[in-house]
């Protein structure tokens, strides 16, 4: 299934209304005083632009990727798929098993929660590398 382009049209509406932020600006405005690493700006920044075709420059932390964004319209209907794909193809950790919660989340609940899984990941192969 195709995004609904009339949908994405008017969430990129209501975006342009707000302030665009370069990568850089969004990061160190949102992200970085919560210690949140910046590739996974980076990557939700970049990755969720791409699958939504959204101004992710002008997405604030507290948007919901259902209610807000309408997340579910804007992007094809395997996005989630395909960036649990990205995400394991660029960090080689696998968060498919939360892609049920992934639609309800804000954009700040899914970075930390990248960021943590992110985290555990390199927690888990630092333990591993002291136990050999």
């Amino acid at each position: 299934m195709s995004p609904d382009w009339q949908v994405r049209q008017r969430v990129n509406r209501v975006l342009a209304h707000r302030p665009s932020l370069n990568l850089d600006e969004w990061f160190e405005r949102f992200y970085q005083r919560q210690g949140i690493a910046y590739p996974i700006a980076q990557f939700v920044y970049t990755r969720l632009s791409h699958y939504s075709g959204l101004e992710f420059g002008c997405v604030l932390p507290s948007d919901r990727l259902t209610e807000d964004l309408k997340w579910s319209r804007v992007c094809w209907f395997d996005w989630d798929l395909c960036f649990c794909d990205d995400f394991y193809g660029q960090f080689q950790v696998d968060i498919s098993d939360h892609l049920d919660e992934l639609p309800t989340l804000t954009v700040e609940e899914l970075i930390c929660l990248l960021d943590r899984s992110l985290n555990a990941e390199k927690s888990w192969d630092q333990t591993q590398k002291k136990l050999t």
